[in-house]
């Protein structure tokens, strides 16, 4: 039972709702810095119009060219500004790149032009499979008629699978050209470069189903390379595990009517 969809909404100003505590911290960034930026955007509005309307049929414009006090005043107040910026997002930063030892699993993410494969490294087995992007006369086989859940240009055929509350690790790479594995609700943004090997982790708290895209210019079909992950409980996650390295698409049908 998918119990949130993650994806951009219409007429949608803001960031998508965090889904991860990495997501959460940039949602609280943003936040902070939207309250530091707007009064001096106000500022700035009632300076630009203020000025404007005391030289109107002025022909001589007053100008200052020495002030000490102005100078240092404009000096001072920006770094205080960006030293309160600062701090928080080295924070942020460093939460985000920082490695945990432990994580429940690890996943291998490899980029193609144009769709991913998945490679689950388990200590007894391991299987990989593609997940390319959802066509129009699939929807019906893959039972994914749902527009909903499963929206135009975003749904895929098979979804990256990962467990709710444990802590994930991604191996990302390309097999061809530059990609970027970006899914907004995690916070998440980050090369698949060939020959090298990047890594991430994710944890998310929700389960359901959260959607990105490849999120650099790859080719002709970079708009056709979504990237959908279903989260789910660890029991279900297990299940789930067993089925799919014997019968993926069994698997898969199991899980989408709950």
């Amino acid at each position: 039972m998918v119990t949130y969809v993650g994806k951009p909404r219409d007429w949608q100003t803001g960031l998508q709702r965090s889904a991860t505590p990495v997501m959460k911290q940039i949602n609280q960034l943003m936040s902070f810095t939207n309250v530091l930026l707007f009064p001096i955007l106000v500022f700035v509005v009632i300076a630009i119009v203020t000025l404007c309307v005391k030289n109107i049929g002025n022909n001589v414009v007053s100008q200052t060219n020495k002030n000490l006090p102005l100078e240092i005043m404009w000096t001072i107040i920006p770094i205080m500004i960006l030293s309160c910026i600062c701090e928080p997002s080295f924070k942020a930063l460093k939460y985000q790149m920082s490695q945990k030892r432990l994580p429940f699993i690890t996943i291998k993410v490899t980029a193609h032009q144009w769709y991913w494969n998945y490679e689950y490294n388990l200590i007894d087995y391991r299987f990989n499979y593609n997940s390319n992007i959802l066509k129009p006369h699939q929807r019906i086989e893959f039972k994914k008629t749902n527009l909903n859940l499963y929206p135009e240009l975003l749904a895929t055929d098979y979804e990256l699978v990962v467990p709710a509350g444990r802590v994930v690790r991604l191996l990302i790479t390309s097999g061809d050209v530059i990609h970027g594995f970006s899914v907004p609700t995690f916070g998440l943004k980050i090369d698949a470069i060939p020959g090298k090997l990047n890594d991430a982790w994710i944890k998310v708290i929700t389960p359901g189903i959260y959607y990105g895209q490849c999120s650099e210019f790859c080719g002709k079909d970079h708009a056709f390379m979504p990237i959908a992950v279903r989260t789910m409980s660890q029991e279900r996650f297990n299940k789930w595990l067993k089925m799919a390295r014997n019968n993926l698409d069994n698997a898969f049908n199991v899980i989408r009517h709950g």
